[in-house]
């Protein structure tokens, strides 16, 4: 049985069964009742299930679902998969809400299942992608050269424009690294630098662009990425989170209001049935109204008067 705050003026005006006659029917339910006044003669009582129970509009009124209270005592009563199917209903913003019951770490558990594209865009909606390579480890930075998806000619174009010192110490840094021998005088004409790494095998030449300090790498990601965002997918899930586990809760389930309400529903439907129910209390009245008609015929059957 669920106790609503029910309208009892609709139940007066409309069945004419007042509040002393209403007393005499105590822990019985609203069909009960219409069914008892139906049974006495109440013409108007034999006619309560198409008249309210299959009219949203009247439904709302008797059963005053404009109330959130009263939205929450039907909820509760639900089973999960039902209120898995109710969080279709609501909007974008109720279903943010929703992820605020999650803590920090189940949140960004959740996010980390999502596909990169996804992080991604949950990412840059809140920082910007200098902001993301300064915040990031240098090993996660080295990760992204190894990928294959890279334009190598795009790379080159880039790296011409680098500082003749700074490509000199990116070729000192990668000759001792392949040869374990120092060359700190070394000193190489910027196209001899351009040749060298034009020549070099693919493999080797992702270790060249790892050689050059983090700010030059950066310049090269930013260059790449400028033209083609998707290649931000070519960090890792681990690069992607990283920035997001300094931020506060709030700031994290705000830059998730670009992605799509299915993937929120995915998410939110892992709450507990309480807090479940808690967010599709939000859901609109007449929507909710139209769902208990269209599909929850037996929960109705249900509700009684009362207030606890």
């Amino acid at each position: 049985m669920i106790r609503l705050d029910i309208d009892l003026s609709y139940l007066a005006n409309n069945y004419q069964i007042g509040t002393s006659r209403i007393n005499q029917y105590t822990y019985k339910t609203i069909d009960q009742i219409m069914e008892a006044e139906a049974a006495q003669g109440n013409t108007q009582a034999a006619d309560f299930e198409m008249d309210v129970l299959n009219n949203p509009r009247e439904l709302l009124k008797l059963f005053k679902l404009a109330s959130a209270e009263n939205r929450y005592r039907i909820l509760r009563n639900m089973n999960t998969a039902d209120l898995i199917y109710l969080l279709q209903y609501l909007d974008q913003q109720d279903l943010l809400m929703g992820l605020m019951f999650f803590t920090k770490e189940k949140l960004l558990n959740l996010i980390y299942k999502l596909p990169k594209e996804k992080m991604a865009k949950i990412l840059f909606n809140k920082i910007s992608p200098e902001r993301f390579l300064k915040m990031i480890p240098e090993k996660e930075i080295n990760k992204f050269f190894d990928s294959d998806k890279l334009d190598k000619d795009k790379i080159m174009d880039y790296i011409k424009t680098i500082d003749p010192d700074k490509l000199n110490k990116m070729m000192q840094k990668f000759i001792k690294k392949m040869t374990g021998k120092k060359m700190e005088n070394l000193e190489m004409e910027p196209e001899q630098i351009f040749q060298f790494l034009d020549n070099l095998k693919p493999d080797h030449f992702k270790e060249a662009l790892k050689c050059f300090e983090k700010e030059e790498k950066m310049g090269i990601i930013l260059y790449l990425t400028k033209e083609d965002p998707k290649l931000f997918t070519e960090f890792s899930k681990d690069a992607l989170i990283f920035p997001l586990k300094q931020m506060d809760k709030p700031d994290i389930v705000k830059a998730m209001n670009k992605l799509e309400p299915e993937d929120l529903i995915k998410m939110v439907q892992e709450l507990p049935d309480d807090f479940l129910a808690a967010v599709i209390t939000q859901i609109d009245p007449l929507d909710f109204a139209e769902v208990l008609v269209k599909n929850y015929k037996d929960i109705l059957s249900e509700i009684a008067i009362g207030n606890n």
